[in-house]
């Protein structure tokens, strides 16, 4: 014969057992997922960057005009400017993501830049970089 308890359900002890371990795994979750995130902007930042080394260099192109791409260390804004006046954007990279050295590329009436560069940008995730050689081409990497 089967016994029956009056009140079927779950024990405080259960429930508890089960909270816990939800907790954990949310934690888990979360931790992983600030990571995620904090690579994605780091990988944006350095594509944002290089698209706008393009953008200052065949504005160069286009306008006949030098331009100038200006960064700051330790910051997110840089500023995107023609020689002379004219045009001027101030821009940032994602949150959390900074330039490590203060650094101008310039590029002549010709799109062609005044020296190679490298600019790094970090963040929690790491670093990446975007490159001008000495011919005009541009690359970036991430990690």
């Amino acid at each position: 014969m089967k016994r029956r308890h009056p009140n079927p359900g779950f024990t405080i002890l259960e429930l508890v057992v089960v909270v816990a371990l939800l907790a954990i795994l949310l934690g888990l979750a979360f931790t992983r997922w600030q990571g995620y995130t904090a690579q994605q902007r780091l990988r944006y930042g350095t594509a944002r960057v290089a698209t706008d080394l393009r953008q200052a260099q065949e504005r160069a192109k286009s306008e006949r005009a030098a331009y100038t791409v200006t960064f700051t260390a330790s910051s997110s804004a840089y500023v995107i400017a023609r020689s002379g006046g004219g045009f001027l954007e101030n821009t940032s990279l994602p949150d959390g993501v900074v330039a490590t050295a203060s650094q101008v590329v310039t590029f002549d009436a010709f799109g062609r830049p005044a020296s190679a560069s490298t600019i790094t940008v970090q963040n929690v995730a790491g670093s990446g970089t975007a490159s001008v050689n000495a011919t005009g081409g541009i690359s970036y990497q991430t990690p």
